[in-house]
């Protein structure tokens, strides 16, 4: 970087250890603090994953029918955390949850709750790691690389709520990996295990189909259907329509879903601002132009990072429930991006991209939507998107294209992944 950079650099490092630091001594006062399965504070230890762990239970215990019975789940969820029997969680998670829970279900709560905690924060590290090596020569700082990771607000609640976005992370991250080394069938298998947070699996369907990525489409139906024989197998033939009724209730009640709606980081947040009526309206309209220009830059022949972090943002904008902690997919995007930034001509555009990247960590941690009423993140996740397609719009005007081996419909056949 030039000279001038040199300060604001080190002043950046300074601050994402700082913040890192003060986040973390927080969550460890929050997560071992007191005696009971309640911090002092006095919300439950690991808040959400309270209902992972019943469900566990359920799977593990044989009572797989009650996974969408409410009464019947919640009075089991006061029977297993008997601090828990006050909170209400609305089951909408597929069936394929539960199974993935069962096998922490056979400790008691504290230490299931430390366990999946631990596997959450060492997928996160091992992800970031894989994102930022092939990049470490323009981000060639590891230790800042590694406070902003970690003081990353998303990430953070991730891990105080216990939730599972962690899955979906891993999701993006094989799949990318995947279509790094052209294994598109396996990309699909990887990105379709994202299926526990389905809202997340619309931008990919839609980009994926527009381009024709048949392999990758292949891999996604048979990776779900994969996962469904699971389900049928070890569960009660009954969650499948009881799940699908529990998906339509859900959808028809969304604010049981979003008890703490400024919380949210997505258009439907941003589009909510609107007279009665135009609410849904404007959240389709402006999810359709953010699908429509993610297809476009995936089907270009610019490097695959940077079409996958245009994906990453629109799946996070478009989604019509995206909590604060779901916003940790954006790790991926926002560490390619700032590789990407730091070869642009025009060190005042890369200044105001990187000031964008600093706010949208002040405005993850403490949601502007609060306090004015308006969710200040969404717009820097659009300008971000925006920035994004035009790298992308760049790149592909510099890259050559090769002459294709096989039909250019193929994903990546011709086409400089890298």
């Amino acid at each position: 970087m030039p000279r001038a950079w040199t300060f604001p650099a080190r002043k950046a490092r300074i601050h994402a250890l700082i913040l890192a630091a003060i986040l973390w001594a927080f969550a460890v006062v929050i997560t071992f603090a007191g005696p009971s399965n309640r911090s002092i504070a006095g919300p439950i230890k690991g808040a959400d994953f309270v209902h992972f762990y019943t469900i566990g239970d359920l799977v593990r215990t044989g009572r797989s029918e009650l996974l969408y019975d409410f009464a019947g789940q919640h009075k089991v969820q006061g029977e297993l955390v008997p601090e828990a029997a006050d909170l209400v969680y609305l089951p909408v998670y597929p069936p394929q949850a539960a199974i993935v829970f069962a096998p922490f279900s056979a400790f008691t709560y504290q230490p299931a709750m430390l366990l999946w905690l631990a596997f959450t924060i060492v997928c996160y590290a091992a992800i970031a790691w894989a994102a930022w090596r092939p990049v470490s020569s323009q981000l060639s700082d590891p230790v800042f690389v590694a406070a902003a990771a970690a003081a990353f607000p998303p990430f953070w609640q991730l891990v105080l709520h216990g939730q599972t976005t962690i899955i979906v992370l891993a999701a993006f991250c094989l799949g990318w990996l995947a279509l790094e080394r052209r294994r598109p069938f396996l990309a699909g298998c990887a990105f379709a295990l994202m299926a526990v947070k389905p809202q997340f699996g619309l931008t990919l369907a839609v980009v994926t189909l527009a381009r024709r990525d048949w392999p990758v489409v292949l891999g996604a139906a048979v990776s779900i259907a994969l996962q469904a024989g699971i389900a049928y197998a070890l569960l009660d033939a009954t969650v499948f329509p009881d799940f699908l009724q529990m998906a339509r209730v859900a959808a028809e009640r969304s604010d049981l879903l979003e008890p703490k709606s400024f919380q949210s980081h997505s258009i439907l947040t941003v589009a909510r601002l609107a007279p009665a009526g135009l609410e849904t309206v404007l959240w389709i309209g402006a999810s359709a132009l953010v699908l429509w220009t993610a297809a476009r830059v995936w089907c270009l022949p610019a490097p695959l990072r940077l079409r996958l972090s245009a994906v990453i943002i629109a799946s996070v904008l478009v989604s019509p429930h995206l909590m604060v902690y779901d916003a940790t997919v954006l790790a991926l995007p926002l560490i390619w991006m700032s590789a990407a930034m730091r070869d642009m001509r025009q060190p005042e555009e890369a200044s105001w991209a990187w000031a964008a990247i600093y706010l949208l960590f002040a405005t993850l941690l403490a949601p502007t939507a609060a306090i004015i009423g308006v969710q200040l993140s969404v717009l820097l996740l659009l300008g971000l998107f925006a920035l994004v397609t035009r790298l992308c719009h760049e790149s592909s005007a510099f890259t050559p294209v090769l002459i294709p081996q096989q039909s250019p419909q193929r994903l990546g056949a011709g086409l400089p992944l890298r």
